[in-house]
């Protein structure tokens, strides 16, 4: 009988909404993926007792049959067993169990109840640490007694060493007439031994180098450092000068260096750090430097210096240009001062305004709002006479190439209300812009000739009543940049919005000509902020029915609204404005977060890319979180909208993200029946069917009575006692684990046993849909909508 066969692998409460059959092989063989381990990680921990020695351990969990299991096989190294192949023979099986065998070990299954397990090895590969090995690996395979199709040989690999160099850092510059400010973001180290990404910096080497020009004494040039830590002017504290990070054998340490005449163009500095990369917050990780003294541009004469910049851990491994003996100083980035005059930038920004909403500015069907300025000049004097206001004013006789040049390119950056940050639009860095003419009437047009006064961009993925925050500038040919423009637009709210007037947090919609009404702009969350994830479907529908909103009747997004807000009237596919240039398996996962595995980002608003948006100004469709909505009738079964942050195995996140998708959760089961089940004979084989067959040779007929397998069944209960749903499980499993197995396995809601039934197992492992109605998981929030009364 099958009657455990697959037991293990219903338990886990797993969201399966696509299943993709998949097998291995190696040279034709297949292997048997529920006599195999899986979720293999390595642990870098200690016991009390050995705290004093590398520590590693090696989790996974058992394989799901477990009849017949004996224990796992490890082999430590290649010699044995290779990095590649996927069966053992019964001579390297028998070599697991040789005890006198270093290279070797066996771990014997001992019945617990548990589903995963630990195997300490830091004993067995402390030779191999010993012998200098950077790394080892160690092959794992799950040994039966019967005789049957194995599983694959499955692998780790465990790391000694910390050789991983930090992430490349390259400073970004910003320059004026004397001097330079480089920025830069304190990388991320990956260790192996302290985890993936918070290894600590120990510094950074910058060196700036005054090209071909060894008459130029840079060394004393004023510096002033921000740091998180604090700030430092003079050099005591957070940044030395005359030094390098420098790595021996054995150690890394900060080495002063001797400067003379001969080298008198180089300023050498160390900046000292120690922490590691904060990824709550980001800004933590900032660092800028300001260097003064530099040599002026002027109109016969350009200064080029070199920046040559490493990041250091605190073991010594490095990365970045510095100290790259294949990279000569001469190819190190470069920067170049700018003249002593800045261009000149106005005070306002203009838009076209909406003729129904006055003092709004026009949203365009593709959600695009045009934005113009007067044209930035950059003076070639000082006394040049132009007047700075909302535009500017150039007087008489002050004619371009005498009194002034036109700037080379403009920058338009957003300020992110979520995150509270400037952002660079991606579309526009360095723009020229295209030339307008305002009229009377305060509308402008393209200047065919170019000379007209304004310059206008174009603004995408803008939702109806939203407030833009934007600060533009301009740069001249030397690289000077002028002050900054700052203005906010008032974004027409749109016809709609004006009729429905929705609750705060909620963006008027329409689903049809005569159909509209107010979604959330986010998934729903708490008093708190916090985004209600991990909730059954009655609990969703419960906390929209209790929301208050005068005038309107709140309650969970039902299916068909949600997907029709989602096509936006059939112009999209995702829920997201779709621009000519951008691919949807980009969008989806850099904007969207669909299938990243970033939970974090999905929990944190600020970390949320604004323009994951449809046309209404409804986010965050496609990605974060699944959502629960409302069946097409009040017996259908629970309906999942959308993708989440989470990978789906065997599906592409365009296909799983479209906005007509619907999944329904469940959990794998065993297959049963209790009907009759017909027995026929097949020369010496016996074929099991469950309808009869009257044109084959019937060899038994199994009863209820006959059955052998006995399935628990459970009422599950929420916290209000209120049975939501059925469930099932085998008897034996339920009898040897007792009310201790049920809480482990019930996510935080009451089984009540209600029956025991005998059954016959299939031997099948099916999609239990009707677990919806009490399925939770982390990847699920949900959305409210809010009805005119």
């Amino acid at each position: 009988m099958n009657s455990i066969r697959f037991f293990k692998l219903y338990l886990l409460a797993v969201l399966a909404v696509f299943l993709v059959a998949c097998s291995d092989d190696d040279d034709g063989a297949e292997f048997m993926f529920d006599r195999e381990i899986s979720e293999v990680s390595v642990l870098y921990e200690c016991d009390s007792d050995t705290a004093s020695e590398p520590c590693f351990k090696i989790r996974y969990r058992y394989p799901y049959r477990l009849d017949d299991y004996a224990g796992l096989c490890l082999w430590f190294d290649t010699t044995i067993v290779n990095d590649t192949s996927k069966a053992v023979s019964d001579k390297q099986i028998r070599l697991a169990h040789d005890t006198t065998n270093e290279e070797t070990y066996f771990h014997e299954y001992k019945k617990s109840g548990r589903y995963y397990d630990t195997i300490d090895v830091s004993k067995m590969v402390a030779p191999y640490i010993k012998d200098g090995y950077d790394s080892l690996q160690v092959a794992m395979f799950s040994e039966y007694t019967d005789g049957g199709d194995p599983g694959a040989v499955q692998r780790a690999v465990l790391r000694f060493k910390d050789n991983e160099p930090p992430s490349v850092v390259v400073p970004e510059d910003s320059v004026w007439s004397k001097g330079v400010m480089l920025s830069w973001d304190r990388p991320i180290d990956q260790t192996n031994l302290q985890g993936v990404g918070n290894g600590k910096i120990l510094g950074y080497n910058i060196v700036i180098y005054a090209i071909d020009r060894p008459d130029e004494d840079i060394r004393d040039l004023k510096v002033s450092l921000q740091t998180p830590a604090g700030l430092d002017y003079t050099g005591g504290k957070y940044y030395k000068r005359s030094a390098q990070i420098v790595r021996n054998t054995d150690s890394v340490y900060i080495q002063e260096i001797k400067s003379s005449d001969k080298d008198k163009n180089y300023l050498r500095l160390v900046v000292l750090d120690g922490g590691a990369y904060d990824s709550k917050n980001p800004s933590n990780n900032h660092f800028r430097m300001f260097i003064e003294g530099l040599r002026t541009r002027s109109n016969t004469e350009d200064y080029e210096y070199k920046v040559g910049f490493s990041s250091w851990d605190i073991v010594g491994n490095r990365s970045g240009s510095q100290g790259d003996t294949k990279v000569s100083p001469k190819d190190w980035r470069g920067f170049m001062t700018t003249d002593s005059i800045a261009p000149l930038m106005s005070r306002k920004i203009f838009t076209e305004e909406d003729s129904l909403f006055p003092g709004y500015a026009k949203l365009d069907s593709n959600n695009r709002v045009r934005i113009f300025w007067s044209r930035s000049v950059d003076p070639l004097q000082f006394k040049h006479g132009i007047e700075v206001d909302s535009e500017l004013v150039i007087p008489r006789g002050c004619n371009i190439h005498e009194c002034y040049r036109a700037v080379t390119s403009y920058t338009v950056e957003y300020y992110n209300k979520l995150d509270k940050s400037w952002n660079l639009y991606q579309d526009n860095e360095n723009i020229a812009g295209t030339r307008y003419i305002k009229g009377k009437d305060g509308s402008f047009s393209v200047d065919a000739l170019d000379t007209a006064s304004f310059v206008g961009y174009t603004i995408r993925r803008v939702a109806p009543g939203d407030t833009l925050i934007l600060r533009i500038l301009s740069v001249d040919s030397s690289g000077y940049k002028s002050k900054v423009l700052q203005d906010s637009i008032l974004v027409s709210p749109g016809t709609l919005a004006s009729e429905l007037q929705c609750p705060e947090g909620y963006v008027a919609v329409s689903t049809s000509d005569t159909t509209s009404f107010c979604m959330e702009r986010f998934e729903h969350r708490d008093a708190k902020g916090n985004f209600m994830t991990n909730v059954l479907h009655s609990e969703a529908m419960a906390a929209c029915e209790a929301v208050s909103a005068s005038g309107f009747e709140v309650s969970l997004c039902r299916e068909r609204d949600w997907e029709l807000v989602c096509l936006s009237g059939g112009s999209l596919s995702y829920g997201v404005i779709e621009e000519e240039d951008s691919q949807a398996s980009d969008y989806l996962f850099s904007v969207c977060n669909v299938s990243t595995n970033d939970s974090a980002s999905a929990a944190n608003i600020a970390k949320r890319d604004p323009h994951c948006m449809n046309p209404m100004g409804v986010h965050d469709l496609p990605g974060q979180y699944q959502e629960w909505v409302r069946g097409r009738s009040d017996d259908t079964i629970a309906i999942l909208k959308g993708s989440s942050y989470k990978v789906f195995q065997g599906i592409d996140r365009e296909s799983i993200a479209y906005c007509t998708n619907r999944a329904f959760p469940f959990y794998t089961r065993p297959g049963y029946t209790q009907d009759t089940v017909y027995l026929y004979r097949e020369g010496t084989q016996v074929d099991t069917v469950y309808a009869a067959d009257t044109t084959r040779i019937l060899h038994k007929i199994l009863t209820k009575n006959d059955f052998k397998d006995t399935l628990q069944f459970y009422d599950v209960v929420d916290a209000n006692g209120k049975v939501i749903g059925k469930d099932y499980s085998l008897y034996s499993e339920y009898k040897k684990g007792g009310n201790a197995w049920l809480d482990s396995i019930a996510n935080g809601l009451k089984y009540k046993p209600t029956s025991k039934e005998p059954v016959f197992l299939t031997g099948e492992m099916i999609s239990y849909r009707h677990a919806s109605s009490f399925y939770k998981s982390t990847a699920i929030g949900f959305r409210c909508c809010a009805y005119k009364k």
